[in-house]
């Protein structure tokens, strides 16, 4: 009987040895022990990349604000998405606003989250947290939080808009594609304040560069705003020893609604 036992554990891989032997001895039900020993051949199986770390995000050359201009910033050529007319009018009443002096097209100075894919901007870091069914990405700016589920799981049917959406994911080879969708139609898409309809959609495939370096390649569909989806691609650059954590942002702490 020993002779048995010992014979048939030697067949069985070193991490199931445990729960074989234990039903072996008639204390554990087989099905729990096929349950266990059942190999994963998901997501966890396959070798794929591991973003987990602090991401600082690689800036281009700022353009001059035109001389006389109140705007923090101007858009260079060919970096905003291409408006159909009702959205062009949309956004040219914003800067009309901003060249006011006004923040009331500014969601961020009121406190509110800064929506997509303006988060993924993320202007003081973003922190990656990988696992296999879900990833987390936080940005110091705003203590914003997104979560991006790989488990296979859909949309919820009675999902509503939110500022971030509803992202799921799934790896091509070394790559995370991630589609977005359920977006507040109130948020903007960029610094700019740049508008968008109910009907946005965004792709990203997100991948290591090579170890320090990770890039996230955006479509934005929306067919009710723009005449042609919209691309871009945001850079990040991993963290260092020193520069590698996150500090607090709470926004509310220096903000006093007006009376």
């Amino acid at each position: 009987m020993i002779r048995a036992i010992t014979s048939t554990l030697y067949s069985i891989p070193a991490t199931c040895t445990l729960v074989a032997l234990l039903v072996l001895a008639g204390l554990v039900p087989l099905a729990y022990s096929q349950q266990a020993a059942r190999p994963d051949t998901g997501a966890s199986a396959a070798k794929v990349p591991d973003f987990s770390g602090v991401w600082r995000t690689v800036r281009e050359a700022a353009v001059p604000v035109p001389k006389g201009s109140t705007l923090r910033w101007v858009p260079a050529p060919g970096e905003l998405p291409s408006f159909k007319p009702e959205y062009a009018e949309k956004f040219k009443t914003v800067q009309q606003s901003r060249e006011r002096g006004s923040e009331d097209t500014e969601p961020e100075a009121r406190c509110l989250p800064p929506g997509m894919p303006y988060h993924m901007w993320a202007e003081y870091g973003l922190e990656i947290v990988q696992g296999r069914d879900k990833m987390a990405l936080f940005s110091e700016w705003m203590d914003a939080y997104r979560r991006i589920y790989m488990d296979g799981r859909k949309v919820p049917k009675d999902w509503e808009p939110s500022y971030y959406g509803y992202s799921t994911g799934h790896w091509e080879g070394d790559t995370l594609v991630v589609e977005t969708v359920g977006l507040r139609e109130d948020t903007v898409l960029d610094r700019y304040g740049s508008p968008h309809s109910d009907d946005m959609r965004i792709t990203e495939r997100i991948r290591l560069v090579n170890p320090d370096s990770l890039e996230d390649k955006f479509v934005v569909n929306d067919s009710k705003a723009f005449t042609r989806p919209w691309e871009y691609t945001v850079t990040y650059r991993r963290a260092g020893a020193g520069n590698d954590e996150l500090r607090e942002n709470t926004c509310t702490e220096g903000w006093k609604s007006e009376k």
